[in-house]
């Protein structure tokens, strides 16, 4: 009898995600034209906009840590524009 021992790898977290599902990711399926307003700001800001690719004109994809980061800036900075 062989007994073959293997490694456990951890499984590789997502780094991007679809607009439609970050909606659902973030937990805005209910107030998607939020979401909308927070995206465009993500777009827009120069620290955070490397977190969005639009590849195709209709697809756009956002990088979920950089979405998160923005999400907890914004938290900090809302009183302060």
């Amino acid at each position: 009898m062989d007994i073959s021992v293997s490694k456990v790898t951890p499984s590789i977290q997502q780094a991007w995600i679809a607009k439609d599902d970050a909606i659902v990711f973030f937990g805005y399926q209910n107030h998607k034209p939020a979401f909308q307003k927070l995206l465009k700001e993500f777009k827009s800001e120069k620290s955070f906009s490397d977190g969005y690719i639009l590849s195709t004109h209709k697809i756009p994809i956002i990088k979920i840590d950089t979405f998160e980061k923005f999400l907890r800036w914004r938290e900090v900075n809302k009183y302060k524009r």
